[in-house]
């Protein structure tokens, strides 16, 4: 089970996360350091176009503007493999991790994490299907698990039946081949491959727009920098600086066909 469960998180960049109660009254082991260090350091995956490396691009950009508005230390961030951003929650180097997103409020959450107190943002899903047979995001929610409208998606209680998503380039292809009923995924990802390969069998159309957030351990410590960096969020919101940062990393929907 476990090969699978990383099988699964491997194919994907943007992990989306249902949202109940954080932490469901599970703690992990307590941090080792100070509980209150000011200096954090987070843990990423890399996504196509946004999140390419720690340095430069519209993500980095956006923890920097955050940063700005967090004077008592650094925030700063790697690219990690998806198991030490996912899975291995009791990493005492990592303060933080993203990129993950709220479904719903009250769905079943089994991960022990917290998440961010105020959001960056919110990412625009779009259901993406075949121009030969378009699906309705009426058709995916009313759909049964033997159907032929049953489509792809990251592993997660949608609310409705899914196949997961093992590789997004792959999903893209076999939906433009006309082998799958759709895919849905985050806006921007998976725009960015349908133009690399010249997907032009695809229909567009938005599904959602969810919370984009951080998340943390749910210890002390995860604590602590939950409570300092969704200030300094807050701070850079009210500022209007997160909402210029964010606009490069995530947009509204646009309305274009491939």
């Amino acid at each position: 089970m476990r090969k699978i469960l990383l099988a699964l998180l491997l194919g994907m960049s943007y992990l989306t996360t249902s949202h109940a109660d954080d932490c469901n009254g599970i703690k992990t082991t307590n941090y080792t350091f100070p509980i209150n260090a000011p200096d954090f350091h987070g843990v990423a995956i890399e996504l196509p176009g946004i999140l390419e490396n720690s340095k430069t691009g519209p993500f980095p950009e956006l923890i920097a503007v955050i940063n700005q508005f967090y004077p008592a230390g650094k925030i700063k961030f790697s690219l990690e493999p998806v198991k030490r951003v996912y899975l291995d929650i009791n990493n005492k180097n990592a303060d933080f991790r993203f990129p993950t997103m709220k479904i719903k409020d009250g769905a079943k959450n089994a991960a022990p994490y917290q998440y961010s107190k105020e959001m960056l943002g919110k990412v625009t899903f779009v259901l993406y299907t075949n121009k030969k047979q378009i699906v309705t995001k009426q058709q995916v929610i009313q759909a049964s698990p033997d159907t032929s409208t049953l489509i792809e998606a990251p592993p997660a209680d949608w609310g409705f039946p899914t196949r997961s998503v093992i590789n997004l380039e792959q999903s893209l292809k076999k939906l433009n081949a006309g082998r799958i009923a759709g895919v849905l995924w985050a806006q921007e990802e998976s725009d960015y491959l349908i133009k690399k390969l010249k997907l032009h069998q695809i229909h567009r159309a938005h599904f959602d727009d969810y919370p984009d957030v951080l998340f943390f351990s749910c210890n002390e410590r995860g604590d602590f920098v939950n409570d300092a960096i969704s200030k300094a969020i807050k701070a850079a919101r009210e500022s209007g600086e997160l909402e210029k940062a964010y606009a490069k990393v995530h947009k509204p929907y646009q309305d274009w066909q491939p």
